[in-house]
């Protein structure tokens, strides 16, 4: 940011000596110039407040992706462990069935057993 003083401007020059620029005038043209620095802290510090706001956000977005990682591999615990359960499931089925049979032949066999009459 370039800040000019009226002396060094050709035109306020030139309008002074005609004298179309009041006193008032050049005061309202310095009171400008304090609002261009107040202007430039204000944009420092929302610079600062922009820097802060950008950092915050890649730490989130790191955060973010942290999850999304234990999020995917939590899925692919689960997924294994229901393919886990679903082999179990069918070791059962198929135990149970053999199981059934078992009882069967067990209870076909012991009636054929003929007990002595006391």
């Amino acid at each position: 940011y370039l800040l000019f003083s009226l002396s060094g401007c050709p035109r306020a020059t030139f309008a002074g000596k005609k004298g179309k620029l009041s006193g008032d005038e050049i005061l309202n043209t310095k009171f400008k110039t304090s609002d261009v620095l107040e202007n430039d802290e204000e944009i420092k510090q929302l610079n600062k407040e922009i820097s802060e706001l950008n950092e915050s956000n890649s730490e989130m977005e790191a955060a973010m992706v942290k999850l999304q990682s234990q999020i995917s591999t939590m899925e692919k615990n689960l997924k294994n462990i229901e393919e886990e359960n679903k082999i179990i499931e069918e070791q059962n089925e198929a135990l149970f069935l053999e199981l059934s049979g078992l009882s069967q032949a067990l209870i076909q066999s012991l009636a054929n057993i003929r007990l002595p009459h006391m």
